[in-house]
C-alpha cells in the first residue's frame, strides 16, 4: 500500500515551494537536496509523518507542474488529455511561480486573478534574507532547470 497524499501536505508544499522560490533560484544545484529535505522536515512535523522524503516532495512538485503544462493544452484546444489536478490548481500555478524572477507570467503581488481566493501562507521554514544574501552575488542557482 503506497501512501497518499493529503490536501493539506500539497497545500503547504505549493506554498513552501512558492515561498522559497528566491531562495531556490539562489541555491546551487548540488545543494537542491537540501531544499527540498527542509520542505519534508517541515511538512512531516506538521502533519505528524514521515513516510515522504525531499526527493518525493520535490517528485511532487514536479507532478503537479506537469499537471498544470497539461491542463493549459486542453484549455487552449492543442491537447485532448485532461488533468483533474492540474484543472484543480491550474489558477495558482497559471502564474508560474516556480520560474527564476522575471520569467514568471505576472508577479503575483501585482496581480489578483478573479475568482481565485488567496491561499497561500507564509512559509514555516526560516530562511535568510533574500536582499541581505550574497547568494545572490556569486550567481548561484542561475542556470537551474529544475522547478
Amino acid at each position: 500500500m503506497s501512501a497518499q497524499w493529503s490536501e493539506e501536505q500539497i497545500r503547504m508544499l505549493i506554498d513552501e515551494r512558492k515561498n522559497g522560490n528566491e531562495q531556490y533560484h539562489r541555491t546551487p544545484n548540488h545543494n537542491k537536496r537540501n531544499f527540498w529535505e527542509d520542505i519534508a522536515n517541515e511538512i512531516n512535523r506538521v502533519n505528524n509523518t514521515n513516510y515522504f522524503t525531499g526527493k518525493d516532495y520535490n517528485k511532487k512538485f514536479l507532478a503537479l507542474i506537469q499537471a498544470y503544462y497539461t491542463a493549459k493544452a486542453y484549455k487552449k484546444g492543442t491537447k485532448k488529455k485532461r488533468s483533474l489536478v492540474g484543472e484543480q490548481y491550474y489558477n495558482e500555478f497559471f502564474t508560474e511561480f516556480w520560474k527564476e524572477s522575471g520569467k514568471q507570467r505576472f508577479n503575483r503581488a501585482n496581480v489578483t486573478l478573479p475568482n481565485t481566493p488567496s491561499r497561500s501562507q507564509l512559509s514555516k521554514i526560516p530562511r535568510p534574507n533574500v536582499a541581505s544574501s550574497s547568494a545572490n552575488t556569486l550567481g548561484f542557482g542561475t542556470t537551474s532547470k529544475i522547478p
